[in-house]
């Protein structure tokens, strides 16, 4: 894993607050290491060369939720089937803060890469996440479905707002 640790992957407020052990079981630590270097690692490296080529400052990205154990996935009210639970999401944010554009990037970036789900989360009016959800497995650890969408106050809109 190039750019992201593994404490990133699994670091969760929620947990820290709760006293939930987030730890993951060695299967869903491959997934993570396997979701982290064949997807967002790249995808990662990619919006440093987009940045710098459009003068957008930040090139990082932070993972605002990742592996997400049963008991964290139930005390953030996630979904019971959420590629969290099995190390194959990851909820990213710019560190730049430039959603829109991130929005953007990540769809065009995915549009010839295996993957399983891009979600523009959280949009407001705008059409502005509050996160990007990328997924590069469905939980059953095969299917990548190749979905991009966007989710306005908590229902699904397809296709992806622009």
């Amino acid at each position: 894993m190039k750019y992201f640790t593994l404490e990133e992957c699994t670091y969760s407020e929620t947990a820290t607050k709760k006293g939930i052990s987030n730890k993951p079981s060695a299967i869903h630590k491959a997934h993570i290491v396997e979701s982290i270097e064949t997807l967002i690692d790249p995808l990662r490296e990619a919006w440093e060369t987009y940045c710098k080529q459009h003068n957008l400052g930040k090139v990082g990205i932070h993972i605002s939720s990742g592996y997400r154990g049963p008991e964290l996935n139930a005390a953030v009210g996630g979904s019971s089937t959420s590629a969290h639970c099995h190390g194959y999401a990851f909820d990213l944010v710019p560190t730049n803060e430039n959603m829109m554009e991130f929005k953007r990037f990540c769809r065009k970036f995915l549009a010839d890469k295996a993957f399983d789900q891009l979600i523009s989360e959280g949009e407001d009016d705008r059409g502005i996440p509050s996160w990007i959800h990328v997924g590069y497995k469905h939980p059953d650890g095969k299917r990548q479905r190749r979905e991009m969408m966007s989710m306005i106050h908590g229902k699904y809109v397809r296709p992806m707002t622009e």
